[in-house]
């Protein structure tokens, strides 16, 4: 590594301290209103992988990063600056394809109500800039049965831009018992 590269895991933690640094935590169990405005109205997203595929979070509804391996169990004890919380851990590769099976997640994402983190695989583009006109969104949520996650796809159906919001709705549904609630 030269002296003008900095390690990815660095590039995503300066991302998200620009991103978050000012804002308020937001105690509240959803996301905040501009979070649930659909499509997504940031451009930034978050890009990581899961069951072999290219997923893109809006970092609107990211609420940290954590890049180290999931230990045993479902939940794990993450700060949100002012305490410490329970938060679930949802394997992200089973939520989109259960029968598929892949190396073990290598980071997890906190979402935004620290209720829930998403583990997954980083990739070597974690953050970027995606135009709402080059995505193909899905229609309205409330339209929506099956897949609820899936917001959109991106790059010719190559990248699935996922829909946070459903996503911890359908989480909320499975898993009523989440004890950071």
């Amino acid at each position: 590594m030269n002296g003008d590269t900095i390690p990815a895991y660095q590039a995503v933690d300066d991302y998200l301290d620009e991103l978050l640094g000012d804002a308020p935590v937001q105690p509240s169990a959803r996301a905040p209103d501009d979070d649930l405005a659909w499509p997504p109205i940031s451009a930034g997203y978050l890009m990581c992988t899961a069951a072999g595929l290219l997923i893109a979070l809006p970092m609107g509804q990211v609420a940290d990063i954590l890049l180290t391996p999931m230990g045993d169990g479902d939940e794990l004890l993450a700060s949100d600056g002012d305490t410490d919380r329970r938060v679930r851990v949802a394997d992200l590769g089973r939520i989109l394809a259960d029968d598929l099976r892949e190396p073990a997640a290598d980071m997890l994402v906190v979402l935004s109500g620290w209720r829930w983190a998403l583990a997954c695989r980083s990739t070597e583009e974690e953050a970027t800039h995606i135009a709402n006109k080059d995505v193909n969104w899905r229609v309205a949520r409330e339209q929506r049965i099956r897949r609820p996650w899936l917001g959109g796809m991106f790059k010719s159906g190559h990248c699935a831009v996922l829909d946070v919001v459903a996503l911890l709705d359908m989480l909320d549904g499975e898993y009523p018992g989440n004890t950071s609630a």
